[in-house]
């Protein structure tokens, strides 16, 4: 608890509050913020950090162990959520997670669902996602540390070719083929 505020080591003791997790996914066609309450709560989103509303599941499914270590290799952790609407179903596969950062929260609230306290707990990037379609709808995601991209090799070339690649209309390196061969005459002629 020595982390915690004044006000936040008072809600923590308090005789009643309801401990929850909360998760966003920041997905290419839109965030996808649920918590593990049974009803809606707003919280600040990490991607707008302006008020947003975070849709009560109820079962937020289960959060694996969330590793950790001084050591260069990966880590991460597995989401899976649960209680989802099966008209969110095609949603979910039609999105391309990998590498789109995920906020792991746990927080706070009082018998009234007044938010007492929320922590970020991890910072992660989505790998991978499963949606399987059962009674209830059910998503799965891998995800990883933000390390393991640092591990990746990037391998980019200051030519013509490689920068239109990514810039199709940007001309800027058209002209170093030719500069590499170009006999240059310095000084006094």
């Amino acid at each position: 608890m020595r982390d915690l505020t004044s006000p936040e080591q008072a809600a923590v003791i308090s005789p009643v509050v309801l401990p929850f997790s909360a998760v966003e996914m920041d997905y290419p066609d839109g965030p996808v913020r649920v918590t593990s309450l049974d009803r809606n709560i707003t919280l600040t989103s990490h991607i707008t950090n302006e008020p947003a509303t975070f849709y009560g599941v109820g079962l937020l499914g289960a959060i694996s162990d969330i590793q950790d270590g001084a050591e260069n290799k990966s880590y991460g952790a597995s989401l899976t959520l649960s209680g989802i609407p099966d008209s969110f179903a095609e949603y979910l596969r039609e999105q391309d997670p990998h590498g789109r950062p995920v906020w792991i929260m746990m927080g706070v609230v009082d018998p009234a669902y007044n938010v007492l306290m929320v922590h970020q707990i991890a910072r992660l990037n989505m790998d991978t996602q499963d949606v399987a379609a059962a009674e209830q709808l059910g998503v799965t995601v891998q995800c990883e540390s933000a390390a393991v991209d640092w591990e990746r090799s990037r391998v980019r070339r200051c030519t013509d070719a490689d920068h239109r690649a990514r810039y199709p209309n940007d001309g800027f390196f058209k002209f170093v083929a030719a500069l590499e061969n170009a006999d240059l005459k310095w000084g006094r002629a």
